[in-house]
C-alpha cells in the first residue's frame, strides 16, 4: 500500500506549481481529482507544444483522475461542495482572490469539511503589499536575487534555465500538504497553508543574506567556479568536467591529482603547492595544468579518472546527456507516459524514494472530463443527474480535444 492511499486531494490548479504539488502526492498513492473548467485548464493548451499535446500539462499531471465542472453554475457549486466533503486537501495556485470568487476559499470549504486542509500558492502569499500582483517564474527569480547571484561577474543577471520558482514552491506545497496532514491527525481538523513563490526562493538564499546585510557583500556571481571558488569547470574535447574543491584536496588527493595531470613533483611535501595554503597562492599555475589535463580527455574520462581516485567531479551535461547517464536511468527519474496514438511523453520521474513503499506506476494526465462520471457516481450521482449535467454543460464528459487517449 501507498503511504498515501485513502488521501483524496482536489486539484484546482494550473500551468506548474500547483500541478506538481499534486502530482508529488499522486505518485505516493493520494487519489488526485483534478478540477477543470469544461473547456479545460489553461495549461493543458499552452506551449510547448509537441503536435496537439501540451508538454506543460503532460509533465505536472500524471497519476490522476479529471473532472470538468462549471463551478460558476448552481449544480456546479453542488457537485463541487459533495467533493469537498469527501476530500481531505484542495490544493490550488489561483490568484489571491479568486477561491473566495468561486466560493472555495478556506473558510467555505472548512465550513463544509473540519477535517479538510486548503494548500494555496501565490507569487507574493496571502499578506502584504504585493499579495494582488501577478507572478511568473522569471518575475520570482528576479526579486528573488537569485538572477542577480547567477551568470558571470562581468555579465547581466541571468536566469535558470528550468522554472525553478514554480517548482520550488510546489516542493514545499507538497511539505506544507504533509504538515497539515499530520497535524489533522493530531486534533481533527485541517489548515490553511500559505505558499509564497517569492517565499521559496528567499529561503534558499542561506547565508549569503548574512553576508550581504553584515559585510555588504551584494555582488556574488560566480561564473563557471562554484560559491567559494574552491571548485570549477575546465575544459575538454567534447565540453566541460566540474572538478571540486581541489584546493582543498586532502594529502592523498592531492598526490592522486597531481599524478593524473602529470605534475608528479607538487605532489612531493617539499613542494611549494604540497600545502593547502601554497595551492590558494598559486591557484592559476594549478588550474592551468589542470585544464591542460583535461583538454586532452572527454568529460566523461575526466570524470571518471577523478572519481576513481576520490575527487569529487562531474561532466557537465546537457539534457541528452541526462537522460542518457546510468545512475540517473538507474534511479528512473527519466519516465515514458504512454498517451495512445501518440506513442509515449518523456517526464522526470519521482525524486522522493521510501523504503517499501513503492512509487506508483505512471499513468498519463487525464482527458478533459475522463473520470466525470465515474467520480460523479462515487459521490452518489445517479446517471439520469449525470446525463442531465452533460445535457446542460454542468459538467463535460468526453475525450478532450488534445487527443491524449489512455491505451
Amino acid at each position: 500500500m501507498s503511504i498515501l492511499s485513502g488521501i483524496r486531494v482536489l486539484d484546482l490548479s494550473h500551468y506548474i506549481a500547483g500541478p506538481f504539488c499534486s502530482q508529488i502526492l499522486a505518485d505516493h498513492g493520494a487519489d488526485v481529482i483534478k478540477i477543470e473548467r469544461p473547456e479545460g485548464e489553461v495549461g493543458r493548451t499552452s506551449a510547448p507544444m509537441d503536435d496537439d499535446i501540451s508538454l506543460y500539462f503532460a509533465s505536472e499531471n500524471r497519476n490522476k483522475r479529471g473532472i470538468a465542472i462549471d463551478l460558476k453554475s448552481e449544480k456546479g457549486k453542488e457537485i463541487f461542495t459533495r467533493l469537498v466533503k469527501t476530500a481531505d486537501v484542495l490544493v490550488t495556485n489561483y490568484g489571491a482572490n479568486v477561491p473566495e470568487k468561486l466560493g472555495f476559499d478556506y473558510d467555505a470549504i472548512s465550513a463544509v469539511n473540519p477535517r479538510i486542509s486548503m494548500v494555496h500558492i501565490t507569487g507574493f502569499g496571502q499578506t502584504g503589499p504585493y499579495k494582488n500582483y501577478g507572478a511568473y517564474d522569471g518575475v520570482i527569480q528576479s526579486m528573488s536575487g537569485l538572477a542577480e547571484l547567477t551568470g558571470h561577474p562581468d555579465g547581466p543577471p541571468t536566469y535558470v534555465g528550468f522554472f525553478i520558482a514554480d517548482h520550488i514552491a510546489g516542493m514545499q506545497a507538497a511539505l506544507g500538504t504533509m504538515f497539515a496532514l499530520f497535524h489533522r491527525e493530531r486534533t481533527g481538523h485541517g489548515r490553511f497553508v500559505d505558499i509564497s513563490m517569492l517565499d521559496g526562493l528567499v529561503s534558499l538564499l542561506g547565508f549569503s543574506v548574512a553576508e550581504a546585510k553584515l559585510h555588504g557583500i551584494t555582488s556574488q556571481r560566480w561564473g563557471k567556479t562554484d560559491r567559494f571558488e574552491l571548485s570549477k569547470s575546465f575544459p575538454t574535447t567534447d565540453g566541460y568536467v566540474f572538478i571540486s574543491s581541489y584546493l582543498l584536496a586532502s594529502e592523498k588527493q592531492w598526490k592522486d591529482l597531481t599524478e593524473l595531470i602529470g605534475k608528479n613533483e607538487w605532489g612531493q611535501s617539499e613542494s611549494p603547492l604540497y600545502t593547502k595554503e601554497g595551492r590558494f597562492k598559486r591557484r592559476e599555475t594549478i588550474e592551468e595544468a589542470i585544464s591542460q589535463w583535461t583538454s586532452e580527455q572527454t568529460k566523461l574520462e575526466a570524470f571518471q579518472h577523478l572519481q576513481q581516485r576520490g575527487i569529487a567531479s562531474s561532466p557537465v551535461n546537457k539534457l541528452d546527456e541526462v537522460f542518457n547517464d546510468p545512475q540517473i536511468k538507474h534511479r528512473e527519474m527519466i519516465q515514458t507516459l504512454k498517451m495512445g496514438d501518440k506513442g509515449g511523453v518523456p517526464v522526470p520521474g519521482a525524486a522522493i524514494k521510501i523504503q517499501d513503499n513503492p512509487i506508483a506506476e505512471f499513468t498519463p494526465p487525464p482527458n478533459l472530463g475522463e473520470h466525470s462520471a465515474e467520480i460523479l457516481t462515487e459521490l452518489g450521482f445517479t446517471d439520469q443527474e449525470i446525463e442531465d449535467f452533460q445535457t446542460n454543460k454542468i459538467i463535460r464528459v468526453e475525450k478532450d480535444t488534445l487527443a491524449v487517449h489512455r491505451n
